[in-house]
């Protein structure tokens, strides 16, 4: 395995939590901290204190807990980014509101979590987000591909390339169909029997050869294409 990357999986996650109710943010808190690898910063009731901090400290991963203040907050994705662009954000969601975050991973947001489902799956996100991947919810993947396929103004999620599958090798085109099940890199390192390193590789070769920005973009590339569908992502 790249020592570099082995160092990084290895070392704790250090994160910031945005939520107003201090119930909310102890509770999350709480949560974070029964893992291991995750360190929880601090964790504000203020986006004024939250932007401060996020700015200045710059964690791995911020929280944005948005079932309180949902709009105001939103607003708060696109300073953020300027202001922390290497910190992962991620947000925690209402069940009913989770359809309404395609403009938010458009700004760059890593994950989105509903408040619906559990503590597991939430750290899960976070662990994957923190190491480059991108978690999203079944229906607002079906929702952004939705998107993609009806929007003829939408440049951010159309290929910008003249491409044809033929481009990519066979190994590529098995890396691509993975995305779009939404392995990571080390799973897809077991299955194909190669080193992250090398997956590394064939990703980068991949995004070239098809001028997509990252594993979002790939993804829907893999469902436009029919090199997965959703219903396979699903099992």
């Amino acid at each position: 395995m790249d020592p570099f990357f082995n160092n990084i999986s290895q070392r704790k996650i250090n994160i910031t939590i945005l939520a107003i109710y201090p119930l909310v943010r102890s509770s999350l808190k709480s949560l974070l901290e029964n893992d291991r690898r995750l360190n929880v910063l601090n964790a504000f009731g203020t986006a004024s204190e939250f932007i401060e901090k996020v700015s200045h400290n710059k964690p791995d991963v911020a929280l944005i807990c948005l079932m309180e203040n949902e709009g105001e907050n939103i607003a708060l994705v696109s300073d953020l980014l300027k202001a922390a662009p290497n910190t992962k954000f991620v947000i925690l969601s209402t069940p009913n509101s989770l359809l309404n975050h395609s403009a938010t991973l458009k700004l760059g947001v890593a994950g989105i979590v509903g408040a619906g489902q559990s503590g597991r799956v939430l750290i899960q996100a976070i662990r994957r987000v923190f190491e480059g991947e991108v978690w999203l919810n079944q229906k607002l993947i079906t929702e952004l591909l939705n998107d993609s396929f009806n929007s003829s103004n939408n440049t951010k999620y159309k290929n910008k390339g003249n491409f044809k599958s033929d481009d990519l090798t066979k190994r590529e085109l098995e890396v691509v169909r993975m995305i779009g099940l939404g392995l990571t890199n080390k799973d897809i390192s077991k299955k194909m029997h190669i080193g992250e390193t090398t997956v590394r590789h064939h990703l980068s070769s991949i995004y070239s050869k098809l001028n997509v920005e990252d594993r979002l973009n790939l993804a829907i590339y893999a469902y436009r294409r029919g090199i997965v569908s959703l219903q396979a992502r699903s099992l």
